[in-house]
This record gives C-alpha cells, sequence and structure tokens, in this order.
C-alpha cells in the first residue's frame, strides 16, 4: 500500500506527489485545503466559553476530513508535511487528531524547499507531531477572534495587529522620503555618507537645499571596526524588493512562494537572520565558484537555536553580478537576496566620521540651528537617534554603489509601512504582507502615509489601548512562550490555559471587556469529531452549510 502525505495547498500536493514519483517514493498526497477546522466567518457570537474553548470550532471542509480519513485507512505510513510555520502547525495538530486512530503516530515533515534534495532530506529528519507547536498558533487565534468580537463594530472593525497598525500610523508620524548625504573625506578617500527619513526638524524643501550643498571634507572619529552585515529575513527582503524593484510587500511575498514552490528558493517566511552552518558553507562554497572568494562561511550569522527556519536563500544557479530589476519580477526577487547574501557573507568595516564641524558650515549657509545641529550628529531627530556619519571599507559586493551622492529618494508607502511594522513586532512573517495589504486597500492613509478622513475615523471610532502597538506587540511575544506548566491541567487544552494566562495580564481596560464576553458561556467539553461524524454521516452535509452559513447552526 502506498504512504500518504498531507500538505496544505492542491497546487502543491500535485507536485509534490510528481517529485516523490521521482524520487522512488510510491505515495498519495492530499491537501487540506487551507485550514482544516475552523471557528465561523463573523465574529458574533464568539463561540468562546468562560474556560477560553473555542466550542464552534468544527472541520472547516467535512469531506476533505473524511476523504482524509478514508485514505489514511489504507495508507502503510501517514505523513503530515504542512507549512512549517505556525499556522501548519496547527494544522498539524489538527489533522494528527483527526487520524490518531488509524495512524497513532504519524510523522511531522517540515519541507524548507520543493525540490528533490530537501524533501529527501525533510523525509529523512521526520519527526512526531507535536502538542506544543501548535499552541502559539491557537492561542492567537483565540486571542484575536476576541479582540476582534468585542472591540469590533461593523463601522470600525477591529484587530489586534490591524487597529495596531492604524495606530502607528497615527502617532509615529511615518515618512516615505529618504535623505541621504554625502561628504567628501579629508583623506580623500570614499565619502562619508548620512541617511536618515525626512522629519522634523527638517522639510522637503531644507532637505533639498541640503542634497544641493557641496559640505566642506569630514575626518575620522577614529579607526574602523568590524560591522557584520545579517542575512535579510523575510521583513527585510520584501523591503529591500519594494525600494530596488518597486513591487508591494504582497507581490514580492507571492514571488518567493512562487520561488519556493519551484524548488529555488528556500522556505520564504522566515524570521530568521541566521542560518545553519552547513547551509551557510554551501553557500560560501557557491559564491566562492562565481568569483566572490571574499565569502566565508563564518562570516554569515548563526540561526537562533529558537528559530524553525533559516534566513531564506535561493537553491540552485543563481548570478548576483546581475541586474534583479531586468529579469523578471520572481527571478529579479531571488537574485535581490543573493546579492545581499554575498555582502553578508563578507567582513566589512565601519567607519565614522567627526561631523560636529558641519554645524558652522551650515549656519553660515543660512539653514536654520535645529537642522544644522542635526546634521552635524549635535542634536537628536524625533526618533531620539543622533546622526551618524559612516563609510565602509571592505571587499566590493553587488550593487554597491562606491562614490555615492546625496540625493532624496521617495520610497512606496507600503514597503515604509511594512518596515514600521516589523520594527514595531507586529504580526509574523507569514501575515506582514497581508495586513499592509489591507490597511493600503482600506483607503486609511494616503500615499504619504497621513490619515485621510477615513482613516482620522476609524482612529476616533477605535478602541483606544488598541491604538498602541506595544499591546500587540506584547501578545505576540507572549504567545511564544510554551511552559511545561501549560499542560498539567487534564481537563483543559494548553492554549486554553494560555489564553487564560496573557488575558490576566493585558490592562483592565482591555482586560475587564474579554473576560465579560466569555463570563456568560458555561464550559464545553470537547467534540469527538471523529467518533461524531463517522456515527451521523448526515453532518457531513448539514456542517459543510454551517461552515459556509454561520447563521444556519446544525445540532451539533
Amino acid at each position: 500500500m502506498a504512504d500518504l502525505f498531507v500538505i496544505e495547498a492542491p497546487f502543491k500536493a500535485q507536485l509534490l506527489e510528481g517529485i516523490l514519483r521521482e524520487l522512488h517514493v510510491d505515495a498519495k498526497v492530499q491537501a487540506t485545503r487551507g485550514h482544516f477546522m475552523s471557528m465561523p466567518g463573523k465574529l458574533r457570537p464568539l463561540g468562546i466559553d468562560c474556560r477560553m474553548r473555542e466550542f464552534m470550532r468544527v472541520p472547516a471542509n467535512p469531506e476533505v476530513f473524511m476523504r482524509l480519513r478514508d485514505m489514511a485507512r489504507s495508507a502503510d505510513n501517514l505523513y503530515i508535511a504542512t507549512d512549517a510555520d505556525q499556522e501548519g502547525d496547527v494544522i498539524a495538530w489538527d489533522v494528527y487528531e483527526a487520524v490518531r486512530d488509524i495512524h497513532p503516530s504519524p510523522a511531522r515533515v517540515r519541507l524548507k524547499s520543493m525540490n528533490h534534495a530537501s524533501i529527501r532530506e525533510a523525509i529523512a529528519a521526520a519527526g512526531p507531531v507535536e502538542k506544543a507547536a501548535a499552541v502559539p498558533g491557537r492561542a492567537r487565534g483565540i486571542i484575536d477572534r476576541m479582540i476582534g468580537g468585542v472591540f469590533g463594530s461593523p463601522e470600525v472593525p477591529a484587530g489586534r495587529v490591524s487597529t495596531a497598525i492604524l495606530g502607528l500610523v497615527a502617532s509615529r508620524g511615518l515618512s516615505v522620503t529618504k535623505v541621504r548625504l554625502a561628504a567628501p573625506s579629508k583623506d580623500r578617500g570614499r565619502p562619508w555618507l548620512a541617511e536618515f527619513d525626512l522629519a522634523a526638524p527638517l522639510d522637503l524643501p531644507t532637505a533639498e537645499r541640503l542634497a544641493k550643498l557641496d559640505l566642506p571634507p569630514l575626518g575620522s572619529r577614529g579607526s574602523p571596526v568590524v560591522h557584520p552585515t545579517k542575512p535579510s529575513h523575510t521583513g527585510d527582503i520584501l523591503v529591500r524588493a519594494g525600494d530596488r524593484l518597486d513591487i508591494s510587500p504582497a507581490e514580492a511575498a507571492a514571488s518567493l512562494q512562487r520561488s519556493y514552490e519551484a524548488g529555488r528558493m528556500s522556505y520564504p517566511r522566515a524570521g530568521s537572520r541566521g542560518m545553519t552552518p552547513e547551509t551557510a558553507k554551501q553557500i560560501a562554497g557557491i559564491f566562492r565558484k562565481s568569483g566572490w572568494t571574499a565569502v566565508k562561511t563564518e562570516n554569515f550569522a548563526a540561526k537562533g537555536e529558537d528559530e524553525t527556519h533559516e534566513a531564506p536563500h535561493p537553491i540552485g544557479a543563481v548570478d548576483p553580478r546581475l541586474n534583479p530589476g531586468r529579469l523578471g519580477q520572481d527571478e529579479g526577487v531571488r537574485t535581490l537576496v543573493a546579492a545581499d547574501l554575498v555582502k553578508a557573507g563578507m567582513e566589512h568595516k565601519r567607519e565614522t566620521a567627526f561631523a560636529q564641524d558641519l554645524a558652522p558650515f551650515l549656519r553660515a549657509q543660512g539653514l536654520p540651528g535645529e537642522v544644522a545641529d542635526f546634521v552635524a550628529g549635535l542634536r537628536p531627530g524625533r526618533d531620539g537617534a543622533t546622526l551618524t556619519w559612516h563609510r565602509e571599507h571592505g571587499p566590493a559586493y553587488p550593487g554597491q554603489e562606491v562614490w555615492a551622492r546625496s540625493g532624496i529618494e521617495r520610497r512606496r508607502p507600503d514597503t515604509v509601512l511594512l518596515e514600521a511594522v516589523v520594527k514595531a513586532g507586529l504580526g509574523r512573517p507569514s501575515t506582514w504582507p497581508r495586513h499592509v495589504q489591507t490597511f493600503m486597500d482600506r483607503g486609511l492613509a494616503d500615499d504619504d502615509l497621513k490619515l485621510t478622513p477615513r482613516g482620522r475615523a476609524w482612529v476616533e471610532g477605535s478602541y483606544a489601548p488598541l491604538l498602541d502597538p506595544r499591546l500587540s506587540a506584547a501578545i505576540e511575544v507572549a504567545c511564544e512562550r510554551v511552559d511545561p506548566s501549560l499542560f498539567d491541567d487534564p481537563d483543559r487544552e494548553p492554549w486554553e490555559v494560555m489564553v487564560d494566562q496573557i488575558v490576566n495580564l493585558l490592562p483592565p481596560s482591555v482586560r475587564d471587556p474579554l473576560r465579560e464576553a466569555v463570563a456568560h458561556e458555561p464550559p464545553r467539553q470537547k467534540i469527538d469529531w471523529v467518533g461524531k461524524l463517522d456515527a451521523r454521516p448526515d453532518l457531513v452535509g448539514r456542517l459543510a452549510q454551517y461552515v459556509s452559513r454561520p447563521e444556519y447552526a446544525p445540532d451539533l
């Protein structure tokens, strides 16, 4: 009998089945078609009881649920190869619970890429399906549903991340204009550079005037020091693609996904800026063969022990010397990643300049004193940071601008917003592009990232504590802490215990309404969907209606 592999997307199912056949693995592949279990699309009623159990959670596609069980009965071995992220871990545990009476010990396969070598390695390294891996995703889903259902309205929806993004734009004054100033060096070497986002005390006319000035030569503050460049995580790549290729975060993410599915890119939704020694050695070897002899294995930052994925990287042949803008979107993004990895594999040093003498020069040009002091590094900017003039020393790398000049760059608003979202700790690599795209599509801000009348109305109509990005980021971090004590209560799931603990730690203005919203719901028993659907096949059709029409509530 053939083995059975379970993944999420139907397209990937066909691709995986073909690769397994070429690897001489006799297997069938079944797609869950996204989430295997789900709550109703509408947020009211919440469907969450007083002990944080999602009692309205049902099979998302009852027919797929039953088909998977039928296929599992005839399979020799079961491999759950859903995406190796938190959403995939939730689906993996849901699939396990649906088939554990048939296959008590299915294998969890974490695919790094959809190519032959990666799939062979992933199967060899397969391990058990771990309940703990599903805890962050399940807990986050419960909290997000509660926040949306309790604090949202038809006029102004609420979201833990989406409302925080609105608050970020309303309070931070994000700038779509980047200013770069260049000053000559007293030693006649590479010029000194200073880069900053346009903000007070500068306005655009003043910045344009600064960019046209011939600034006086600057001297060094001291000896150059090693300045490592880490590999890019998903957010870094999406920002770079926006700046270099003028594509949206959603378009760049789609390109990474297509390259991943074609076996030409590692897992594309990673928050790590590091690599394993094995991958670093492999990439360094490929680049050195291409002439980048300064790339060394030891220069790549290491992946953290608590990180599931490595920084995204190309698989197969790639030429970092090519211009990414001339290669088409998918290969352009892939080549851009490779070019940045070349620099990450080199040792560069950074030297800073003594720029205080710029202040009297700029005052003499008629510029305001606060502007002169900011440019000279004597006065912090609006973000509290002091401007630093610097230059690099080290081997050449792809895309390097050796002799930079002063200039002003207008950036894509969605790229700037994504950069701010990542920096604020909002969302995850898998959700960053979607959150940014949704915000832009709602028309809450203009092309300068200034709130529109609609955006200002949403700020007024939003629950004020949710506008603080720090609250959303703190919940995000709390959901990652899976302590063994979460499993101590035999009558509760660990994610239910986690949600209880997190809600208790929230400010009273948020905690109390959430508690009140579920206080009237008595504790519910966990539904045995395997037994229920086996005993009552008629529920399959009725559940399909329930999933598409939440107002239709069969006797569950």
